[in-house]
């Protein structure tokens, strides 16, 4: 039995919580016990009256004190905040989730007396289809409400919308929560959105059907004057933020906070950036644990309250009223569990790591289960400002199975809301400024504003206005020492077209990084214009130390031309081997790659000798795109050079790239190769040869050596071999190897890991021949067709060869396994079997692991698996067995077939006007153009096959969920 009094605080109410699977919760900071019933046997809950829940809340630090804004009946159900000019707020209800009748409302509300409560409230606009997006500019009101975006107008002054105007049309209508939201004006003067996970394909409402952009997988942003729309890297659920510096930062249910680190220009130069544009900040092996002091909250699909769930309404905090130490942390609502949870944001080069700060609780937090905060924001008094949604129930039914669906009354509550106000105790409440009727030189004076509100503001209407005369007075704060002011008086220069290339010269000379970086990025398309500009940048490549400004140095001189391209890229290659700095050179580099690899190899000999991770990439992508071009003879020839360090890392980097080109255009390999292609054998061959160079060589072994080479591979793949090099043996062999090398491989699959056998099987479905001898395994029954992901299912089904696509039809739909309600009912008994977490543990490495990740260990292709310690062992014993019952369309399996024939299979993680890259279930990435797509389909399904139990028995079940319910990172790190 667990020791809990051995325990602190924190792991004593973990434990409590595991003893009991979830039905205890803590009470208070102290670990007062409440237990709770099941769903169905609890009794009615009644909600409190906002002072109630207000003694309720509890702030980590007793310095901050929290105040209430406003309440029903003045704001009901929100979902987002935004102030005007003069600091009347509009707040989006969404009284109509999560299913309707449409009643959506925007609530306008006015503190006319500035004692910080708003006391005036008022419907701006009414019958509104669940709005979740507002934000307000000088042409009226913007609101999300898909399939539209509407601009809102109160042309008369009393109050009231009196014009509707659809601006864009066509965002998914998927489901409530998951719905294009998330308006911020963003520094550059464009105006940004989140996608919210269902897409869609946007145009202006004036424009023809034909003229729309799609935005899956991404989010958007478009002009100020609603004229121009683009998609944006990265994808934001609900709630997006920017930092003072511009940076983009996105909110996801389970993931804290992601950065967008590339834009669609570097992914348009390498379509192979898209799998690393977004990264996630959360510290290495975050076990995902939040601290909630109220009674588990009533849920019907069982996950866990405990962990990361329903985080919404990510914030960078921007303001001066929490106090110096807050600024620029980030904060964001787990709207199930009830808190606020806090990170502060650490650099770490270009990018950051986002630490929890409070331990063992949370910054913000209520005992009162209605509690449900789901969007934060730096008000114009420098405060923390806090939707609450309060009611009853966030979970949507959708989620829902059984009868609970039809039965639970989900909009109960609905006539209830609270918006909330952080601030230091000292600090005391003031009343919005009114910018509205400021003078222009009023408006630059609050560019230097502590409060990022009144900064942003100021900014906007600037611009919005077009006031030309206080462009003298931006000058001068541009060159002034307050950088932050500084970089708003840049963009604001640029807003009103009056940004020369003198300014942007002097800037970068700042004193300040940032101001030298935000210089980089205002500069956009002058660089072709400007050749003072460009020798500017190259001076500043040269001397420059900060890892910000050279990664946007970097980035930057991807849009450069002419000779001084390649001086800037060499000076940026020869001193700094940061890996964000490299990725950035893959993309910028790319339309001269000749010339930038012919350099390195004449000057940075390290980059080919004792090249990075990031530069190997680099150099295997750069090699690629020169071979693929009109000087690929000249490629060729660089290859075939015979000096002694013909055989590096670097040049076989690049050799892997020129091979991948080559074979690509079906062009067959010189017999100059011929020396180079026999030493990559015997490399591969060779286990005193680094991991990494061995895994290059049988790379290049198999786009450009014969099928006799590539058999002579086949030791590699023998059962007890594993790493990279023995994964790339297994692809090659399968795409590459003659039918009897395919053979010997698939006749070994009783002893392969099931990582092994979901790469053969997905590996041999681009190749006749090894597809053709899969399908004879199936047909023998070597391999079991249960095991097979389902989009791979599809991919043989759709496969060029009518022979392999008959038979796979046949003998999927013959082996189609048993009814999940029976497998659940004959695996049952495995709820009350007494588990082993040791052998779960193995079991979940060898079965599990390939595709999920669990307290950092793993492949991040599926759902991470962290967080569900706390659900109940019949949910996740529905989760193995039956995976395709629920899948979020974030993990919905595509099947993918090329114009050449080839067919492949995975999750989507990004589609891009370039191209498409689908994650395989061994975690492996394709990249495809996609002028090279005949057609791209989702399955549907999730990519976890059905059949797990044909490879468990029912005790192994016990110790899978053992593990689960209790994991341990010490467990998973044992051999």
């Amino acid at each position: 039995m667990l020791n809990i009094a051995s325990h602190d605080t924190a792991n004593a109410r973990r434990a409590l919580r595991r003893l009991v699977g979830g039905a205890i919760v803590v009470g208070s900071l102290l670990g007062t016990a409440l237990t709770c019933a099941t769903a169905e046997d609890l009794p009615p809950v009644g909600p409190r009256s906002p002072q109630a829940e207000q003694a309720g809340l509890v702030l980590a630090d007793a310095n901050l004190v929290i105040d209430l804004v406003a309440a029903e009946p003045d704001v009901i159900s929100p979902v987002a905040i935004c102030w005007d000019a003069d600091g009347a707020m509009f707040v989006a209800e969404m009284r109509d989730y999560p299913v309707g009748p449409t009643s959506g409302v925007i609530r306008r509300l006015v503190d006319a007396d500035g004692d910080g409560r708003y006391e005036r409230s008022t419907i701006f606009a009414d019958k509104l289809n669940f709005p979740n997006g507002v934000l307000c500019t000088s042409a009226g009101l913007l609101v999300t409400v898909a399939p539209d975006l509407l601009l809102l107008r109160d042309s008369d002054g009393d109050g009231v919308a009196d014009t509707r105007r659809v601006l864009f049309i066509g965002f998914g209508e998927g489901n409530q929560q998951l719905r294009a939201n998330g308006l911020c004006w963003g520094l550059d003067n464009w105006i940004y959105g989140a996608n919210g996970r269902s897409d869609g394909v946007i145009r202006r409402s004036d424009e023809a059907a034909d003229r729309g952009v799609s935005i899956r997988t991404r989010d958007f942003r478009f002009s100020r004057d609603f004229q121009r729309f683009e998609p944006v890297m990265g994808q934001s659920q609900f709630g997006q933020t920017h930092d003072d510096d511009g940076r983009r930062f996105l909110s996801w249910n389970t993931i804290p906070i992601r950065q967008v680190m590339f834009d669609e220009a570097d992914v348009a130069r390498n379509p192979y950036l898209a799998a690393t544009a977004v990264h996630n900040l959360a510290e290495p092996n975050d076990p995902g644990e939040v601290f909630p002091i109220s009674a588990r909250p009533q849920t019907f699909n069982r996950e866990s309250t405990n962990h990361y769930n329903a985080l919404a309404g990510l914030t960078i905090f921007r303001g001066d009223a929490l106090g110096a130490e807050y600024n620029g942390d980030a904060f964001v609502g787990e709207s199930l569990s009830g808190l606020l949870h806090h990170r502060r944001l650490q650099p770490e080069g270009p990018t950051f790591v986002s630490q929890r700060v409070e331990q063992g609780k949370e910054f913000l937090a209520g005992n009162d289960s209605w509690f449900h905060p789901v969007f934060a924001c730096t008000g114009p008094d420098g405060a923390l400002y806090v939707a609450d949604f309060y009611r009853r129930w966030v979970e949507h039914p959708q989620f829902v199975t059984g009868q609970w669906r039809d039965k639970v009354d989900w909009r109960e509550g609905v006539g209830h809301g609270r918006i909330w106000r952080v601030r230091r105790r000292d600090h005391a409440v003031i009343g919005a400024p009114t910018l509205g009727k400021a003078t222009g030189s009023e408006l630059v004076a609050h560019l230097k504003r502590a409060n990022g509100w009144q900064r942003d503001t100021a900014q906007r209407l600037l611009v919005e206005r077009e006031d030309k005369s206080v462009v003298p007075e931006l000058l001068v704060l541009a060159r002034g020492d307050d950088a932050l002011a500084a970089s708003h008086a840049l963009w604001t220069l640029d807003g009103l077209k009056s940004l020369d290339d003198a300014v942007i010269l002097a800037s970068f000379d700042h004193p300040s990084a940032e101001c030298r970086r935000q210089a980089l990025i205002v500069a956009g398309d002058r660089w072709t214009k400007s050749p003072q500009l460009r020798e500017a940048v190259g001076r500043l490549a040269r001397v420059e130390k900060d890892p910000g400004v050279l990664f946007e140095l970097a980035r930057a001189v991807g849009a450069f031309s002419g000779d001084q391209k390649l001086p800037v890229l060499m000076a940026l290659a020869q001193a700094h081997d940061a890996p964000w700095v490299v990725r950035a050179l893959s993309a910028s580099a790319a339309d001269m790659a000749g010339a930038f690899l012919l350099q390195l190899a004449r000057e940075q000999s390290a980059w080919l000798s004792r090249p990075t991770p990031e530069q190997v990439e680099t150099l295997e992508y750069l090699g690629q795109r020169w071979a693929s071009t009109e000087s690929a003879t000249e490629c060729l020839d660089f290859l075939v050079t015979a000096d002694a360090d013909s055989n590096s890392l670097g040049r076989l980097a690049i050799l892997a790239g020129a091979g991948q080109a080559w074979r690509s255009a079906d062009r067959k390999p010189d017999s100059r190769l011929g020396h180079a292609i026999n030493a990559a054998v015997l490399q591969a061959l060779d286990s005193s040869v680094r991991a990494d160079l061995r895994t290059l060589a049988v790379r290049v072994v198999g786009d450009l050596g014969s099928a006799e080479q590539v058999n002579r591979l086949l030791p590699l793949t023998a059962a007890a071999e594993s790493g990279s090099t023995a994964d790339a043996a297994v692809t090659v062999i399968c795409r590459h190897g003659d039918a009897s090398a395919v053979r010997n491989l698939i006749d070994g699959w009783a002893g392969y890991t099931p990582a092994r056998r979901r790469m053969i099987s997905s590996a041999a479905v681009e190749s006749t021949v090894a597809s053709r001898e899969f399908i004879d395994a199936l047909a023998r029954e070597v391999v079991r067709a249960a095991e097979i992901d389902p989009a791979v299912r599809t991919a043989y089904e759709k496969s060029r060869d009518a022979d392999v696509a008959t038979r796979a039809t046949e003998l999927f739909a013959k082996a189609a396994p048993a009814p999940r309600d029976e497998v659940l009912a004959r695996y049952r008994p495995a709820l009350s079997l007494l588990g082993s977490r040791e052998h779960g543990a193995k079991l979940f490495k060898e079965h599990c692991a390939t595709c999920h990740t669990n307290l950092g260990f793993g492949r991040q292709v599926g759902p991470d698996l962290s967080g569900v310690a706390g659900r109940p062992k019949e949910t996740l014993l529905g989760d193995m067995l039956d995976p395709s019952r629920q899948v979020a369309p974030d993990f919905l399996s595509y099947s993918l077939v090329t114009r050449d024939g080839r067919a492949l299979a995975g999750i989507l993680v990004s589609d891009t006007g370039e191209a498409v890259t689908l994650r395989r279930g061994e975690g492996a990435d394709d990249v495809v153009r996609r002028a090279d797509i005949e057609e791209l389909q989702a399955s549907g399904k999730s990519l976890m096959p059905e059949g797990l139990e044909q490879r468990l028995s029912v005790q192994d079940v016990a110790d899978v969920l053992s593990f689960l319910t209790l994991p341990e990172r010490r467990l998973l790190e044992q051999p």
